[in-house]
């Protein structure tokens, strides 16, 4: 299965999927954008300022990789991948900022996933683990609340396919395992 995990930066998406990862023996964890793209800082500040465009090109080009990579290297009828961050992501962020674009696999070939995790977060929680972790530019921009909800909006609207995990709750580690035994471990697509 190829399994996509999105919600707002601070969420825990990474530690959920590493959680989801460790349950799963012989999963492979994946992230987009990629190591192989080393200038993602800049693309968020400089690139970004002046070309919306550009930067989403580059964002949907990590995906096309990432996608291009997996199908090429992995059999994922018989090897789970978990990927924190994919074209969901990419749209709804640039859809927030103005870019009419569409969540559509087809038009550029991406491996669609059969399932989409979205992590939900109290939104104090949240702001306290981004301003622990230090905040990046794109995270500054989830500060304005207008821009949040219409992120969260974007997301509700464009989720397929999706479970929704509380993070805010005490017991995490039991749901990530019923998540996984109850769906993932069974292949039982929502």
């Amino acid at each position: 299965m190829f399994i996509v995990i999105t919600g707002l930066d601070g969420s825990g998406t990474s530690t959920i999927a590493t959680k989801l990862h460790n349950l799963d023996k012989g999963s492979i964890l994946l992230h987009t954008p990629s190591t192989e793209y080393e200038s993602r800082e800049m693309i968020d500040t400089s690139v970004y300022k002046t070309s919306t465009m550009a930067h989403y090109l580059y964002y949907l080009s990590s995906v096309a990789y990432i996608s291009d990579y997996i199908k090429k290297n992995i059999d994922i009828s018989k090897i789970n991948v978990y990927c924190v961050r994919y074209l969901i992501d990419t749209i709804v962020s640039h859809r927030v900022a103005g870019l009419d674009v569409t969540l559509d696999y087809s038009t550029y070939n991406l491996l669609e996933p059969d399932m989409t995790i979205f992590i939900n977060l109290d939104e104090d929680e949240r702001k306290k683990r981004i301003t622990k972790r230090g905040k990046s530019t794109l995270d500054k921009i989830l500060d304005d609340s207008i821009k949040r909800e219409k992120f969260l909006k974007e997301f509700d609207s464009q989720l397929r396919n999706s479970y929704v995990l509380d993070n805010g709750k005490d017991d995490i580690d039991n749901q990530v395992e019923y998540l996984y035994k109850k769906y993932i471990l069974n292949k039982d697509i929502l």
